[in-house]
């Protein structure tokens, strides 16, 4: 996709979930987390296009680059970068979302979710709606990773997920690039 294309898509999203919900979007989220390799300096074009915060810059191998930030950090004057959570600063890392807390041991990702609360990291803790659904279809002919990400730990990850957030405060992300 060009750079101009890209632009026209956003703002064209952008302004179709403002209609439904109502209010103003002000955060930004790249499919694929793809914000990468070319496109890598795209992020330049969201606070013109009226994004208060990205959340497309991950900073793992494969779907981003390690080298990137964790925390969240100024990219520009009205632009803060709101990394996805990782686990481990060294290789191995792990996401803490998808398929990490679906798979990972339960005191790992909770104890690593508390402390991202207790240090009011602003770190966007990602759900997709289908994890919540135990009875998707199974992918037909992807990878065995894509199939991994997708398919592994969703037999009750419902109520998984509400024990691991159980009594952990949290705010939301436009909240957060608020209180900054």
């Amino acid at each position: 996709m060009e750079r101009s294309e890209w632009r026209n898509a956003v703002r064209g999203g952008k302004a179709l979930l403002e209609d439904l919900a109502g209010q103003a979007v002000v955060g930004y989220r790249a499919p694929e987390w793809s914000l990468r390799g070319l496109a890598a300096d795209w992020w330049q074009d969201l606070p013109e296009l009226g994004f208060r915060y990205d959340s497309s810059r991950v900073p793992l191998a494969v779907i981003g680059d390690p080298a990137w930030p964790r925390r969240p950090h100024r990219l520009a004057e009205d632009l803060w970068e709101l990394p996805p959570p990782v686990l481990w600063s060294g290789p191995p890392r792990s996401p803490l979302w998808g398929w990490g807390p679906r798979v990972l041991p339960f005191s790992l990702v909770r104890r690593a979710i508390e402390t991202l609360a207790q240090e009011n990291a602003g770190t966007p803790l990602v759900l997709h709606p289908w994890e919540l659904d135990e009875g998707q279809p199974n992918l037909p002919g992807g990878s065995f990773g894509h199939r991994f990400v997708h398919c592994a730990g969703l037999r009750g990850y419902g109520s998984h997920l509400r024990d691991l957030l159980a009594g952990i405060h949290l705010i939301s992300l436009e909240a957060w690039v608020a209180a900054q």
